[in-house]
């Protein structure tokens, strides 16, 4: 079994500054538009890009109250990131007025129009998760009404609770945002309220695989809320599956993989069990909260090292959202745990293909999987692709599925060196970050980048 190594990303605002300044150079457009400009999504939309463009259509017709509570896309950047694969830094401002009039779709407009004016609170909800998914959070907490950021005084509303906090992980760490959910979640609050503010927390401290008080705590409130609320429709038998889906994290971090399976069984068999409506907003619901279950599905039997059944549970993404670089990560990874090499470069391959940031990870574990192969100058042409999309990027030796160790070979640590070796090493670092930055200011202005660099403080969750 191949021991694949990890693919990690410097989360700084001056490590985001400069993939935007690579992505500006580096050909491989995003082929997706939702994200800069609200065009109509095509076969290449990821799931998540048609939800964010059936929310901006339901918001300014009028029926928001009919939208429901989606997972979050899986990057608060995604219209900066777009838009510089496009080579356009225009497109990157933290004002949705100054955006490029010929990237934006007239819906863009609408959009930017209608959450001026007077809003509902259904439509408050709405927009402030649309402007968010489009990477505007200072437009998001205004449309709000949340002024001041500080979550030691904030005390959660009923109705926008959710929406509070998406904000404030724009601004706070995440240890306070979380402490603030945990407050709200142990209130008088509503049940549905509490109970997500309680999965708020499980998820995220199960997405850093920590198993703590608070995790625990989250779980048992989350359980405690859910039994208040009605059991009966489709909103509340998605909710159920989604429940399922959040309590299966607290055994998973212990390594109980027994009980997880168990759980996330019972949220597969709630899930397959739901028939959606016509509405296509019900569509988009069932299928979102499918694609959640099936990553997770996916990380814990590769965890585990059942490569085979991965991969199944992989071939699920691809039919749900073939146009996400995150499907086709997951698949590649499935498929290269169980030794299906020539196999899971096609699937890196496509994740490739869709363009933008997610293009570099695919680039490298596809060249790290030809290199295995023995294809070593195509590798060579995928590690340098990589590279150019995302200079910031480092990678760790690690094992999926098994105790194997790792075959990658990992850079030695500095400590390791002596005192003139690491000067050297430092210097040549320094020179090649020169030269990009050099190369890039040949073409965009003082201003454009300072407003990446801002863009890139107020849009980090």
């Amino acid at each position: 079994m191949i021991a694949m190594p990890r693919y990690r990303t410097d989360p700084s605002p001056r490590a985001l500054a400069a993939r935007l300044r690579a992505l500006r150079t580096a050909e491989v457009p995003v082929a997706c538009g939702v994200y800069a400009g609200l065009s109509a999504p095509g076969p290449t939309s990821a799931l998540h890009a048609r939800i964010t463009h059936a929310m901006a259509k339901a918001f300014v017709v009028g029926a928001s109250a009919g939208v429901p509570r989606f997972e979050s896309p899986p990057s608060a950047q995604l219209r900066l990131l777009t838009a510089a694969s496009w080579g356009r830094l225009d497109g990157v401002g933290a004002d949705m007025t100054t955006f490029p009039v010929d990237l934006a779709s007239e819906l863009w407009w609408r959009v930017h129009e209608r959450s001026l004016g007077s809003l509902r609170t259904a439509e408050r909800r709405v927009a402030c998760d649309l402007l968010l998914r489009l990477g505007y959070p200072q437009r998001a907490a205004s449309v709000i009404g949340l002024s001041v950021i500080d979550s030691r005084k904030h005390v959660l509303s009923a109705e926008l609770a959710l929406e509070q906090l998406a904000v404030l992980r724009c601004h706070l760490p995440s240890s306070a945002v979380e402490a603030l959910a945990l407050r709200g979640a142990r209130s008088s609050l509503p049940p549905e309220t509490r109970r997500d503010l309680a999965l708020f927390v499980v998820f995220r401290h199960a997405a850093r695989g920590a198993d703590s008080t608070s995790l625990q705590a989250g779980a048992a409130l989350a359980m405690k809320a859910s039994s208040e609320l009605p059991q009966k429709g489709f909103s509340c038998a998605l909710n159920r599956v989604r429940l399922h889906r959040a309590i299966a994290a607290v055994p998973f971090v212990r390594r109980d993989i027994s009980e997880t399976h168990r759980l996330l069984g019972r949220a597969l068999e709630g899930l397959t069990s739901i028939t959606p409506g016509d509405a296509e907003i019900d569509r988009l619901a069932w299928a979102d909260e499918a694609y959640a279950l099936y990553c997770f599905l996916v990380r814990t039997h590769l965890a585990v090292g059942l490569g085979q059944r991965a991969a199944g549970y992989a071939e699920e993404l691809v039919g749900l959202s073939p146009g996400d670089d995150r499907t086709w990560a997951l698949l590649g990874d499935a498929l290269a745990a169980c030794g299906r090499l020539d196999d899971a470069v096609e699937a890196y391959g496509r994740g490739v293909a869709l363009g933008g940031w997610g293009a570099a990870r695919a680039a490298y574990l596809r060249g790290f999987v030809l290199e295995r192969l023995g294809r070593v100058s195509e590798a060579a042409e995928d590690y340098a692709l990589s590279q150019r999309i995302d200079p910031t990027a480092s990678v760790l030796s690690s094992s999926i599925g098994g105790d194997q160790q790792p075959q990658m070979r990992a850079e030695p640590s500095p400590r390791g060196r002596g005192v003139g070796e690491r000067r050297e090493l430092g210097r040549r670092r320094a020179q090649a970050r020169a030269v990009q930055v050099r190369g890039d200011l040949a073409h965009a202005t003082e201003q454009a980048v300072r407003e990446v660099v801002q863009a890139s403080v107020r849009s980090l969750g």
